[in-house]
């Protein structure tokens, strides 16, 4: 019994240590791939530059899904993978098989440096090794950098409709270092790929690719944008909104079955409907951005404001004619 237990214990080491071997041979390995895939490579010099070539990068960019769209501060969040392709043939023959570097290893290679424009928050910027991210290199030197990316975009909305509106949010990305004699940016394929779609308030429409050329200060880069329609549900204001708004209003109305000698009951009525219309409004309204114009919802609670204001006139003026004197006297000459 002793034996064949020294005899498993001795097995399970010299399986250890035969694991432990082969993963330090196979990072030896690794390591000399490496190293030989990046000899007499400067990663600071983009590819194509001494040919005077721009280099093409062609952009995927894969939605995961959207996360809210806020009115207030006329932003919306996007959860993606981006995905950038070009080909450095300094890189071309050196491996017989496609190799996939992460991390810190990303440094070894020249990558571009594309930023979103209208991005307020994103983890684009930020450092290989503080996201998911990898660049995968084939034997022909064309590489496809990946990385997961989290938008937060300033989105310009027209809220003249609202709640029956459909609002276009974009996201811009370009070179920041780079014109478009050294980087041209261009969209691989005009696929719209989003994962989920579904949201509380917004039916997602579709979306739309473009590319264009800005000029900043006599430079010209090359920018491509992918623009997203979104279509708001009615169901929350349908609950929340015009249901209670209409039966405010037929409240306010009960005063016209009520005795015109009776005004304090009526004006009471009348006075309270007033105050949770307005109360009503400003709930709508708290969520909003304090727009210059009107929105559809507020002419609606505008007409309706003036349906009870004028219901408690006509309360004051049914008053004033029933409380006059009425001359029974009658002279016939």
């Amino acid at each position: 019994m002793q034996k064949e237990t020294r005899l498993n214990v001795n097995v399970f080491w010299i399986l250890r240590i035969y694991v432990l071997l082969a993963r330090f041979i196979t990072g030896i390995k690794s390591s000399a791939v490496k190293k030989a895939l990046v000899a007499n490579y400067d990663d600071a010099v983009r590819p194509g530059l001494f040919e005077g070539l721009p280099v093409e990068v062609s952009v995927q960019l894969h939605v995961e899904s959207f996360g809210n769209i806020h009115e207030a501060d006329m932003e919306f969040e996007v959860y993606s993978y981006l995905k950038q392709i070009w080909t450095d043939k300094r890189l071309a023959g050196r491996i017989n098989r496609s190799i996939t570097l992460k991390g810190s290893d990303i440094n070894r290679v020249w990558t571009p440096d594309a930023y979103c424009y209208n991005a307020r928050l994103t983890n684009l910027m930020l450092p290989d090794t503080e996201t998911h991210s990898k660049v995968s290199i084939s034997p022909e030197g064309v590489l496809e950098y990946s990385r997961g990316v989290s938008f937060k975009a300033s989105c310009v909305m027209d809220l003249r409709s609202f709640p029956h509106d459909s609002q276009t949010c974009h996201l811009k990305f370009g070179s920041y270092a780079y014109d478009d004699s050294d980087v041209i940016f261009k969209w691989q394929s005009s696929d719209v790929h989003v994962s989920r779609d579904n949201m509380a308030q917004f039916k997602f429409l579709g979306a739309k690719f473009s590319a264009d050329l800005d000029s900043y200060t006599g430079v010209n880069f090359t920018t491509i944008t992918v623009s997203y329609t979104f279509q708001r549900r009615l169901g929350y204001y349908v609950l929340q909104v015009y249901i209670p708004d209409i039966l405010i209003v037929l409240l306010s109305w009960i005063a016209f079955w009520m005795n015109p000698d009776s005004p304090g009951d009526r004006l009471t009525i009348g006075i309270t409907t007033i105050l949770t219309i307005m109360f009503l409004s400003g709930a709508v309204n708290a969520s909003m951005p304090p727009v210059s114009y009107a929105k559809a919802v507020d002419w609606y609670l505008i007409i309706s404001f003036a349906f009870i204001f004028l219901s408690v006139i006509e309360s004051l003026v049914a008053y004033v004619m029933s409380s006059r004197p009425v001359n029974k006297d009658c002279s016939f000459d």
